[in-house]
């Protein structure tokens, strides 16, 4: 089955509305029909996708990490149609071909020879102006129309699955201290870094960069890391 149908049967087996579902989850009703549709399109970006894909799942009592599987199998489908076969034809030859063929070489001697002839020629006449400087007010205006690298920021999706203390600083700046509950997803946006601190590393899925993180450590276990841009 696929990835829609499988969450709208149990849902629908369990006797609950998007609506029902959206309380209890905080996963707006519009993306959960959008999951259930399989239009991952009007999901904002491929990590909230999983990350409320993976909480619908957990709520529904459904193991997410084959649904997570399947999404990314999707995602990457590519067309391998095979190129089309171009046929060669094999040159046809003769008598007038060659004919053509040396009176155009004839012609190309003679134009080479010419060209030759009047670029000599006016060589020592003609001399090329010197060209203006270019005074640093242009050279500035130069530099300044040169278009700035676009740099691409870090995600981090932070999905409860126990309870667990978190601390999370986003480029030096302190986001969010409190409680990660089971269910409850956080959502982080960095130009540089982001540094983590669990309390019970064991109970939080990390998602950096749209990508599932190995857990930092075990259930109960304090943990730290920082993830930069540099890796």
């Amino acid at each position: 089955m696929k990835i829609g149908e499988i969450l709208r049967t149990e849902r629908e087996s369990r006797g609950l509305s998007l609506i029902d579902v959206e309380e209890e989850t905080k996963i707006r009703a519009k993306y959960l029909q959008a999951l259930e549709e399989e239009n991952y399109d009007e999901i904002p970006g491929e990590a909230y996708c999983m990350g409320f894909l993976r909480n619908y799942a957990r709520f529904l009592e459904i193991d997410p990490d084959p649904l997570i599987y399947q999404y990314r199998c999707q995602a990457k489908k590519v067309d391998q149609s095979p190129p089309p076969i171009v046929s060669e034809q094999p040159p046809v030859r003769s008598s007038t071909g060659r004919i053509w063929a040396f009176l155009g070489l004839a012609v190309f001697v003679i134009l080479v020879f010419s060209i030759s002839f009047v670029y000599f020629n006016n060589k020592e006449r003609t001399v090329p102006p010197p060209k203006p400087p270019v005074s640093q007010e242009q050279d500035n205006n130069k530099q300044q129309t040169t278009p700035a690298p676009v740099e691409e920021n870090i995600t981090m999706q932070l999905v409860g699955n126990q309870k667990c203390w978190t601390r999370v600083t986003v480029d030096g700046n302190l986001e969010f201290e409190g409680i990660l509950n089971s269910g409850e997803t956080k959502d982080f946006e960095a130009k540089d870094s982001i540094h983590l601190r669990l309390g019970n590393a064991g109970g939080v899925d990390v998602i950096y960069n749209g990508e599932k993180q190995p857990p930092l450590g075990a259930s109960g276990q304090v943990a730290e890391k920082e993830y930069t841009k540099s890796g």
